[in-house]
């Protein structure tokens, strides 16, 4: 696989209205794209660009600078104000570009496409690099249309659109494109008023976050699993998998919402009908199938569905070999792009290894890793494993070994240390073996987290990850959820972990890790409603219950904090809760004797842990002692430092802000 980058100024362009001029006079709509075609490979030759694509209305160039980039699309713009007149938009923006095989990928490509999404016939926009880059040369005159929040895109963008003669500049109230929703603002507006008004910020947060949208965007899928119809009925984890292939290959378009694996798969032999589906899930479109699947011989059946009415818009039944699958796999993509009619640069290819062997064994991997348990992750490693045995130059193999491994030390399945650096080890060869494939960094990020406290090696990371894959809700979670979390970025931390809520909006995780951001932040009450989400999603989902008993104690609601602490899943939650509700309701004898428990237990895996309930406890000397015992032994838990509650007694204390400074974290 052929693979080169290279910085570049991008042109986007795009016919507006196209499908209905097509639909309207065909014969006109040719001559228009001729013209169109003539012009656009005329122009960009002139000013040293190269066409990388057409699909159908619209086009994709590079330029080695912004200022050729410019003049060609003024000069494009010009000649198509001649009959047959071309209502075209055009959007620039400078960034690396990359190339796999005959495909063009990578973040400035998707950024050139935004900024072209918010233009009308006759317009040209650019972004601020671009701006940068020719604001001295008198002969582009320009305009700021203001910040706008791309979807995708980490933070909001400054748009200028170029202001010469002949060509039209948008009013920003009138321009639409491919942004994230305003619902966000909506919301804010909302919460004030009931906090105000009745205080039940559960409602608002139920109501304007979590139900569905009936105006789901027509770009927009969920791959449900695919069944097994193996007569053995044995195969559950190649049709799982092939699922899961399909939903990562629709995810790396640009165009297209896809939501994620654990609300998509959350309907696994449930027989709910694909409207209600949908309808929870915020989408149009609906991948179903099956698999059956005997010895060599693979039988795939798919049909895309649209959800509104239920009408059937494609369906296909595939019998192949089992070496076609990678192939297969594309061709399903392929399908619903044509279907879903996504202009795109090319269908994405599938990121699975070429030795069917390798990918069997990484699919069963993958299986076991979703259960969670230790039995079950100590078989992903096994399955892992097995396929390096086979190729040793398998990234994603590697990759996957290193995010197992990771999750085995994390949960102390094995020892802490030892399990993280194989898990980097693991992690850095996935890397060295192929650079774009986005498992590697994110692992890393999570090890300079969670392991070695060094944010800003973990940002570049987990930012490396994201612009591989910038809908990638894992690499959002760890960005948000962790790094921002940690280091106190509490508004950047939200947004992020709203976003993976919008791609996988019955993850119960999600929930859980905003309802924790948004109580270090201070907003209790808001923080209740997402913790009862991931209870709804999942009444046994570990740390639901403690952290929600943790709202309740900050609120002096002892006895019930009590009654949630009880109900943890997890032993090793569920003592400390019982521990810290205890002493909150002045039970101290049950409460040291919870201690006890906790510490002769847990006190090698929980350092932190106990360092909190000391200083609950305003214990502030062993807190202290336990503290250093966290750093000493690189305990993750140290990335709930900032801002954490249960620490408040702590925060006068000199010593406090010395620990800080260690962490490398600002003071509160």
């Amino acid at each position: 696989m052929s693979q080169s980058r290279q910085l570049a100024a991008i042109m986007f362009t795009d016919i507006v209205g196209y499908t209905a001029m097509m639909q309207q006079n065909e014969e006109k709509t040719v001559a228009v794209i001729k013209h169109y075609n003539t012009t656009l490979e005329k122009r960009v030759s002139q000013f040293n660009g190269q066409v990388l694509n057409y699909y159908g209305d619209g086009s994709l160039c590079i330029f080695p600078s912004a200022t050729d980039a410019v003049n060609c699309s003024l000069a494009v713009q010009n000649d198509l104000k001649n009959e047959p007149v071309v209502p075209l938009r055009i959007g620039l923006h400078i960034g690396e570009v990359f190339f796999e095989d005959a495909k063009a990928l990578g973040d400035g490509v998707n950024v050139a496409s935004r900024v072209q999404s918010l233009g009308q016939e006759n317009t040209i926009l650019i972004s601020e690099e671009v701006h940068n880059k020719i604001k001295n040369n008198d002969s582009i005159t320009t305009k700021s249309l203001g910040q706008f929040d791309f979807k995708n895109v980490g933070k909001p963008m400054e748009v200028f659109a170029l202001t010469n003669e002949g060509l039209f500049v948008p009013q920003r109230k009138k321009m639409v494109g491919k942004l994230k929703s305003k619902s966000h603002q909506k919301r804010n507006i909302i919460m004030a008023l009931s906090l105000v008004i009745i205080g039940v910020a559960a409602f608002f947060i139920y109501n304007n976050f979590l139900a569905k949208n009936d105006s789901a965007s027509e770009k927009s899928i969920a791959v449900l699993p695919f069944v097994d119809m193996s007569a053995a009925k044995d195969q559950e984890y190649f049709s799982d998998g092939l699922s899961e292939e399909l939903l990562n290959l629709l995810a790396k378009i640009p165009e297209l919402k896809v939501i994620g694996r654990t609300s998509s798969f959350s309907f696994k032999g449930k027989n709910e009908d694909l409207r209600s589906i949908a309808e929870k899930l915020g989408v149009a479109n609906i991948l179903e199938g099956s698999v059956r699947k005997d010895g060599n011989k693979i039988r795939v059946t798919t049909q895309l569905i649209r959800a509104t009415d239920g009408t059937h818009l494609w369906s296909e039944t595939y019998d192949r070999d089992l070496e076609g699958i990678f192939k297969l796999q594309d061709e399903i993509a392929g399908a619903v792009v044509k279907q879903l009619k996504l202009k795109l640069l090319a269908v994405p290819s599938s990121a699975a290894s070429s030795n069917i062997e390798v990918f069997n064994l990484i699919l069963q991997g993958n299986y076991f890793f979703d259960k969670l348990d230790k039995e079950n992750v100590a078989k992903a490693v096994d399955f892992y494993t097995q396929a390096l045995i086979i190729d040793s130059t398998d990234a994603r193999a590697w990759g996957k070994l290193a995010n197992a491994i990771s999750r085995q030390a994390w949960q102390n399945y094995i020892d802490r240390n030892e399990g993280r650096e194989k898990a980097r080890k693991a992690a850095l060869k996935s890397i060295a073996l192929n650079k774009n494939l986005a498992i590697g960094y994110i692992e890393l990020g999570d090890l300079k987290l969670y392991q070695d406290f060094e944010w800003k090696s973990a940002e570049d990371n987990y930012q490396q990850a994201l612009s591989l894959e910038p809908g990638n809700a894992d690499v959002l979670y760890s960005l948000g959820g962790g790094l921002y979390f940690a280091i106190g970025q509490w508004n950047d931390a939200i947004r992020l972990m709203k976003e993976c809520i919008e791609i996988d909006p019955l993850k119960p995780l999600y929930f859980l890790n905003l309802g924790n951001i948004l109580t270090h932040a201070g907003r209790l009450d808001e923080a209740i409603a997402y913790f009862k989400k991931a209870l709804e999603l999942n009444p046994q989902f570990q740390r639901a219950h403690l952290y929600l008993g943790r709202s309740y104690l900050l609120m002096g609601k002892p006895e019930m904090a009590l009654k949630e602490m009880q109900q943890e899943n997890l032993e090793v939650f569920r003592v400390f809760g019982m521990a810290l509700a205890y002493y909150a309701a002045n039970r101290h004898k049950e409460a040291d004797e919870a201690l006890r428990d906790f510490s002769d237990r847990f006190q090698n895996e929980w350092s932190y842990l106990l360092a909190e309930l000391y200083a609950f406890r305003g214990e502030k000397d062993k807190a202290f002692i336990w503290l250093e015992n966290a750093f000493k032994k690189n305990d993750g838990w140290l990335v709930f430092l900032k801002g954490d509650p249960l620490l408040i007694s702590l925060k006068n204390d000199p010593r406090y802000t010395t620990f800080l400074k260690k962490m490398n974290l600002p003071a509160d």
